[in-house]
């Protein structure tokens, strides 16, 4: 229990660690995907990106399963043509289910024609899955994997993907709403480690009540065990 509460404290060292790196990314000046591809290669998530291109909206992927403020929805994730006709998938951000099926005024288009945006650059989440939709629904796969996003698009899409955080010209209607940044919190891990050390003092404890009363019965039983022993005491004549 001791060394369960020293790997809680471990763990929120290197989450506190984590929190820093992301949070510096995060604040970072955003860089430009093109030239950072062409440098670098494919950037570290959450590294600031922008980029400057055209919307594909006729290749618009729904990634399921998406909710915010308690309501279901989906994020939208849709090809961005970049001026040098590389392709880069942009979850331009989340979307309730209502608004989608046409109950909801507000349109979720991306715009038309030239598009300038910033985010954070991730790379792919495998694992995911193509779900069924019914005939002239947009496609929809569980997460962003860039292997299923290509296949339900036809699209070459480049090894990362940008969650919107700004765009130029921005949503009229201020759907889809743009993804929150990650939680930068320490977790539980503390707490945790305060009550696996709790439960250590507290078994040191019970566990010393244990042998002190183990002692204590040893000790009466020794004295017994002499008392029964002792032949004076058992004299016909000391008994009367």
């Amino acid at each position: 229990m001791l060394n369960l509460g020293l790997w809680q404290l471990r763990r929120l060292d290197d989450r506190r660690v984590a929190n820093t790196t992301i949070a510096a990314a995060i604040a970072a000046e955003p860089v430009d995907i093109a030239a950072y591809l062409d440098s670098f290669g494919v950037p570290p998530d959450h590294t600031a990106i922008a980029a400057a291109g055209s919307y594909l909206a006729g290749a618009e992927v729904r990634i399921a399963n998406r909710s915010s403020g308690g309501q279901p929805g989906f994020w939208l994730a849709t090809p961005l043509q970049l001026q040098d006709g590389r392709i880069v998938a942009v979850v331009r951000g989340w979307a309730p289910r209502r608004a989608l099926a046409g109950l909801d005024a507000r349109s979720v288009a991306a715009p038309s024609g030239p598009a300038v945006v910033a985010g954070l650059a991730f790379g792919s989440v495998p694992g995911g899955r193509v779900a069924e939709v019914a005939a002239g629904e947009a496609p929809e796969i569980s997460q962003m994997d860039l292997a299923r996003f290509e296949e339900v698009t036809g699209l070459d899409t480049e090894d990362v993907w940008i969650r919107l955080r700004a765009q130029s010209p921005p949503q009229p209607d201020g759907l889809p709403a743009p993804v929150p940044d990650p939680d930068l919190g320490e977790g539980p891990h503390l707490s945790y480690a305060f009550q696996w050390f709790f439960f250590t003092a507290g078994t040191v404890v019970v566990y010393g009540l244990i042998l002190r009363r183990a002692a204590r019965a040893a000790r009466v039983a020794s004295g017994r065990a002499r008392v029964s022993g002792d032949p004076q005491l058992h004299d016909p004549q000391l008994q009367l």
